[in-house]
């Protein structure tokens, strides 16, 4: 038995030994009340027509964390800082992105759309005082043989746009460490600290400083029906521990289509209140943008002085094409310069890719994607979660893509397998047995976190630090924290 998996199973029987299964969820509630409404997600009926704050549940999560390679762990963190830069080099290089964004923007009107935006605010006579990113990036553990324990960082994704998590990432990690001390102390010390919450908060009071009025508020864009109130409490609770006289609006983008105007000087007013700060947790998927009051509100936001998280610059830069652009080596020649090192940890890194021209023409892939569709991920070439697909569901999506002349959306990644182990699992809603701990085999998916404050196109601050393991049964191809498919969790090393 590999190490990793020998862990986990002494922790599970460990629990189920020292526990019942109602003491251990009597445990886990207590410790979430200790932090009040701060490791919590709200839900929502279809009856729902407004947010009920009586809906509330835990966030879904493990017990205890999982086991992590403690060399990949270190490598994600080391590459972070060529990530920021693969960010940043590219959302100050348009015609970069337009050499990727032309054989895809006829086909994606959302992407469209945006880069319209783009070139309209190029135009306006003020701008930003600065912009700011925050960024994860994803990995999976590619497990290189079924029989060993080696296993190779993958990346899967890079996120620029309504980064979630960071916050809740940080209780997570104190629940570990508090339950590891009850019940496995000598693994307490393989329990690293997260910086998560503090390079998110630091970072986003940083940015309202540098707007340089006191007076100034901060405005979290939020969606009308909003699930992750958890993170974004704790987030605003961080930010008025710098500053308790600092106000922060949650508003959707209805609020700021009926109570916000621009003055002459692209000053962004809330009401009377002046905006120093716009931190987006919304904006990301076409549906967000259901009719055009929602876009004008969005244009009057990226058209203001205040700093945005992400600027639109730097959301484009978020899009998945650009992740199969890096198949590319004179396309990060061009990002990275003299940077060889940035280069080298792409290719650490990458997991193969193709384009669909290439499902179209190649045989090779064709009969990979006829007799082994398991082994490969369809994938949407804009930002946003979901619609990633696997097995029957990608031949299925693949001719209708073909069919609707739909490719230069898409494209293929081969699958990552990452290893498997047995978890205890806190779930949001009971189970048949009306139970909220159960046994599963889960595998997970590691974020590293990043940030950015660029005035002019030159980076005055950033960050790197902290990250958020999402974990999910090893059956599922995705698994998101809000449907209860996923459970927030974190690392020990190993």
């Amino acid at each position: 038995m590999k190490r990793n998996e020998k862990t986990s199973k002494i922790a599970c029987e460990k629990i189920l030994h020292n526990f019942n299964r109602n003491e251990l969820n009597f445990q886990c509630q207590r410790w979430a009340l200790a932090h009040g409404k701060c490791f919590v997600q709200r839900y929502f009926t279809q009856d729902d027509k407004i947010q009920n704050d009586s809906n509330v549940l835990l966030y879904p999560f493990t017990i205890c964390p999982s086991p992590y390679p403690h060399s990949e762990y270190e490598k994600a963190h080391e590459i972070q800082h060529g990530i920021n830069m693969f960010v940043q080099n590219l959302a100050f290089n348009i015609d970069l992105m337009d050499s990727v964004f032309k054989n895809l923007i006829e086909y994606d009107p959302f992407i469209k759309r945006l880069r319209t935006i783009y070139d309209q605010i190029q135009q306006l006579p003020y701008k930003s005082v600065a912009e700011t990113c925050i960024i994860r990036s994803d990995y999976m553990l590619q497990q290189m043989n079924m029989f060993a324990q080696r296993t190779k960082l993958r990346l899967v994704e890079i996120n620029t746009i309504a980064v979630g998590l960071g916050a809740a990432a940080k209780l997570i990690h104190d629940w570990h460490k508090q339950f590891l001390t009850q019940i496995l102390p000598e693994l307490v010390s393989q329990l690293p600290e997260n910086e998560s919450y503090n390079l998110v908060i630091d970072t986003l009071f940083e940015s309202w400083k540098i707007y340089n009025n006191s007076r100034a508020i901060i405005l979290f864009v939020v969606p009308e029906h909003e699930f992750n109130i958890g993170d974004q409490m704790l987030i605003e609770k961080g930010l008025l521990s710098f500053e308790n006289s600092l106000l922060v609006k949650h508003v959707t983008f209805v609020d700021i289509y009926r109570n916000c105007s621009l003055d002459s000087k692209g000053i962004l007013y809330f009401g009377n209140f002046e905006v120093a700060f716009v931190y987006y947790r919304t904006g990301y998927d076409p549906k967000h943008f259901y009719n055009e009051d929602i876009w004008q509100a969005y244009i009057m936001l990226e058209s203001s002085c205040a700093i945005k998280c992400p600027s639109l610059r730097y959301h484009l830069a978020g899009m998945k094409c650009f992740q199969l652009a890096t198949n590319d080596e004179e396309f990060l020649g061009k990002l990275f310069h003299e940077h060889e090192e940035y280069i080298d940890d792409f290719r650490y890194v990458l997991e193969d890719m193709f384009t669909m021209d290439q499902a179209i023409n190649d045989p090779v892939l064709q009969r990979r994607i006829l007799d082994k569709p398991d082994s490969l991920y369809l994938k949407q070439s804009r930002e946003g979660g979901g619609n990633v697909y696997c097995g029957s569901l990608l031949k299925e999506h693949i001719n209708e893509i073909i069919m609707n002349k739909q490719s230069n959306r898409y494209f293929l990644m081969s699958r990552i397998y990452p290893p498997i182990y047995s978890s205890l699992i806190r779930s949001a809603r009971p189970n048949d047995n009306n139970e909220f701990i159960s046994e599963k085999q889960i595998n997970g998916e590691l974020g590293v976190f990043g940030s950015l404050i660029s005035r002019n196109g030159t980076v005055i601050f950033e960050r790197i630090g902290g990250s958020l393991l999402r974990s999910k049964p090893a059956i599922n191809v995705e698994g998101g924290i809000a449907s209860g498919q996923g459970y927030i969790d974190s690392v020990f090393l190993v």
